[in-house]
């Protein structure tokens, strides 16, 4: 149960909470039913410094390159840590980067660091609608500095055009071969654990988000792909304070899963193995899973079983948008939580400049006012000219000359419109132009492209019950909370 002086701090939340320490809900979801609330580890318990991480993986990535006979010249190439952000495609056979709506509107596309023009993403992408299935989908913050590298090997190839006998295609494939061996080898991870306090950060709020829940009568499992010499380690880092009820990190988790495979581990049938704690080695399980035992590998349904929750008595928080959230709501019809890390920097940004669009909704209204004005105005032009034709052939000569200097009139009084629309659609695109910039000055806002919703922001929609900048940002609001969703309108009933 809710101790005495967390029943008195909900009762106070404060409904005034910055933007980027709030939850916000797609589809209601009551906390009263959730039993069980599975965690990812990576980018969700465990927030990363993320450029000295990139930075790392591309450097280590970049090597296997040269080992593997790619020119030495490469080496030369360097980690922007601004270049990209989460939600773009890679369309690995042009060596393009694209930014799409929800509609599957390609709206901003790159070659490299080449921006393509509205022509050019017409004439690839726009003409018909495409398969976003086409495409590399940068869903995780994992595959920045793989992306990131992809770019520059695109730029260099197309600056040294015989340099690299092989086709954009063929090098992403080489990349993610690399990558997979960087983390097999331990090139990456040996150097996390050795310096740990450069690639992972330790929030404060943590165990104290961890303990709420477990007060509210949650059960906590952690489902993670990291192996358990690694998870061990950061856990032990990020959680190395302990009291009597919670000894170690593990005390905080009923049912602790390294190695998991996902997203393997919520449509495949995996065994699962216990894990020898001291020595990493596994053996093969049988039977129900025990409680506070880790485990390697395995799925889904038979956590389920073990644990006597399934479905939507069950809560996993995560960042990936495919192998944590949207498998684990189709397959096992699990509640689901989206830790997007980038939003704290975009909501802070959002509160910043809320008084402005204010006054960027009433442009929109003004341009649609002015638009309808002056297609009326036109019509009359048009109406008006057709029935001085038609009264010139009748020889109603007076009457059709009304109508002329009537229409002149009207034509200069057009003419006037337009520029004044012309004018306000520039002043529009350019506070567009300047807001997005103010997000990212390449990319602009994560949730957005232009005026629509990016293709990112609609799977957001689409597949996370709720969604927040990171874990802690729970100790806000009761283990009973009923997140309620207002934003599931139509047009039509705003």
């Amino acid at each position: 149960m809710v101790s005495k002086e967390n029943s008195k701090e909900n009762s106070k939340q404060n409904p005034k909470l910055k933007m980027w320490q709030r939850v916000f809900c797609n589809r209601s979801l009551n906390m009263a039913n959730i039993k069980a609330i599975g965690f990812d580890m990576d980018h969700t318990l465990a927030p990363y410094h993320r450029e000295n991480f990139e930075t790392l993986a591309f450097r280590e990535t970049l090597k296997k390159f040269i080992e593997a006979g790619y020119p030495e010249e490469l080496s030369r190439l360097k980690f922007d840590p601004n270049f990209l952000i989460r939600g773009l495609l890679v369309d690995r056979d042009r060596g393009n980067l694209l930014k799409v709506d929800g509609h599957k509107y390609v709206k901003l596309a790159f070659h490299g660091h080449q921006k393509l023009s509205k022509e050019e993403r017409h004439s690839l992408y726009n003409q018909q609608s495409f398969k976003a299935g086409d495409f590399l989908s940068m869903d995780t913050f994992f595959a920045l500095s793989e992306v990131q590298l992809f770019t520059e090997i695109v730029e260099y190839m197309d600056k040294h055009p015989k340099s690299i006998k092989k086709s954009y295609r063929e090098v992403y494939a080489d990349l993610r071969r690399f990558i997979d061996l960087s983390h097999a080898d331990g090139s990456i991870k040996t150097e996390v654990l050795a310096n740990i306090h450069l690639y992972i950060q330790k929030d404060k709020h943590l165990r104290k988000t961890l303990q709420r829940l477990l007060e509210g009568d949650k059960s906590l499992w952690l489902i993670t792909n990291s192996r358990w010499e690694y998870t061990n380690a950061v856990m032990n880092y990020i959680l190395d304070d302990s009291d009597e009820d919670l000894p170690n990190w593990k005390s905080y988790f009923d049912y602790i899963v390294v190695g998991s495979g996902k997203p393997g581990f919520f449509h495949g049938n995996q065994p699962f193995y216990l894990v020898d704690e001291a020595s990493g080695e596994h053996s093969l399980a049988s039977g129900k899973l025990a409680l506070n035992t880790v485990y390697h590998g395995g799925n889904a349904a038979i956590l389920q079983n073990s644990s006597g929750f399934a479905g939507d008595e069950i809560l996993y928080v995560g960042d990936h948008i495919y192998g944590d959230i949207m498998l684990s709501k189709d397959t096992h019809n699990w509640r689901t939580a989206l830790v997007l890390e980038e939003m704290d920097n975009e909501l802070q940004k959002l509160e910043e400049i809320k008084d402005d669009l204010g006054e960027f909704k009433e442009m929109l209204k003004n341009r649609e006012i002015m638009d309808e004005d002056l297609q009326i105005l036109r019509s009359k032009i048009s109406v008006n000219n057709k029935q001085a034709a038609k009264l010139t052939v009748l020889n109603e000569t007076k009457k059709a000359h009304y109508l002329v200097k009537e229409n002149e009139k009207l034509q200069e009084k057009a003419i006037s419109q337009e520029k004044d629309l012309r004018t306000l659609e520039m002043d529009i695109k350019r506070t567009i132009e300047e807001r997005q910039i103010s997000f990212h000055p390449v990319w602009g806002e994560l949730m957005k492209t232009g005026l629509e919703r990016s293709r990112f922001a609609d799977q957001v929609a689409d597949f996370a019950c709720i969604y927040t900048s990171r874990v802690t940002n729970l100790r806000f609001y009761s283990p009973f909370k009923r997140f309620t969703s207002t934003n599931d309108v139509m047009p039509h009933e705003e």
